[in-house]
């Protein structure tokens, strides 16, 4: 099993070469197809008429294409030379659901590759979607924190596990890279609920699983309050010096989660270490 096709998603000009850095050294390890895309707006027609109106919107949509030619050249750049083949896709939309374009490609690949949301990028908001990629493009996400530089990932890796679907599509969305770690744990974080210890005993299921593949993982059982959870992940990756994290993204109703936080929300603003996330 392998990625034969991996998008990486480029939304900002600052942080491209940083979210490029873990693509390209997948698509080295891999052999595979790398598209690099960037999805910006094109000249909208104002709403009501205004003075102005076209110029104004006319200076919008050549900064946005000005951007757009500098995250090519820097696609470009970086994946000179390199032994696998490179597709760059820069696609113009006349609308602002960028997620929705970016999603249609991506569902025809193996693994999609974006930056963490930035909360001090005022364009943010609008060009930052990594959850709805994990959320609604039915394929793993890799999202690559906004801050430091993360080239070869993968060398130790912690898979956050809970018995229930997300994890286990996470699990084995991510066996290429379990398959190529030197070191694997399984981190299981039960909640603080006054539960005899009986019911802190780990569960060993999916170790037994991921060892008929060839890998030999460590199992830790952590026990954190349920609102700590997210919390509990993060202080433990530290502790293991991992560089990769696999959850399953949105084990409680999605509502839930945006509204209350939950261990998704709280990893996903909070990252310290690329993250992929499976629904």
């Amino acid at each position: 099993m392998s990625y034969k096709t991996i998008l990486v998603h480029l939304s900002d000009k600052r942080r491209a070469e940083a979210v490029l850095g873990p693509a390209i050294h997948l698509a080295r390890r891999y052999n595979s197809h790398l598209i690099g895309m960037h999805v910006h707006a094109g000249m909208p027609t104002p709403p009501v008429a205004m003075a102005y109106g076209a110029q104004v919107l006319g200076s919008m949509a050549g900064a946005e294409q000005k951007d757009a030619e500098t995250i090519a050249a820097i696609f470009t750049v970086a994946t000179a030379n390199q032994p696998f083949v490179a597709e760059w896709r820069a696609l113009q939309v006349p609308h602002v659901d960028r997620a929705g374009v970016v999603m249609d490609h991506g569902r025809a690949v193996d693994l999609i590759v974006a930056g963490q949301a930035d909360p001090d990028w005022e364009l943010s908001p609008l060009l930052d979607f990594p959850e709805r990629l994990a959320l609604e493009s039915g394929r793993p996400v890799l999202v690559v924190p906004y801050a430091g530089r993360f080239g070869e990932i993968g060398r130790t890796v912690v898979i956050a596990w809970k018995p229930g679907r997300e994890s286990a599509r996470a699990v084995f969305d991510a066996l290429p890279l379990l398959q190529s770690a030197q070191t694997v744990y399984i981190l299981e974080i039960k909640a603080r609920d006054g539960a005899p210890d009986t019911a802190l005993a780990p569960d060993t299921t999916i170790a037994a699983s991921l060892a008929r593949h060839g890998i030999k993982p460590t199992v830790h059982t952590s026990v954190a309050p349920d609102i700590s959870v997210g919390d509990e992940i993060l202080s433990r990756l530290c502790d293991l010096g991992a560089d990769l994290l696999v959850m399953g993204a949105y084990g409680h109703s999605r509502m839930r989660e945006l509204v209350f936080g939950g261990a998704t929300r709280n990893i996903a603003r909070h990252m310290t270490v690329p993250t992929l996330f499976s629904h």
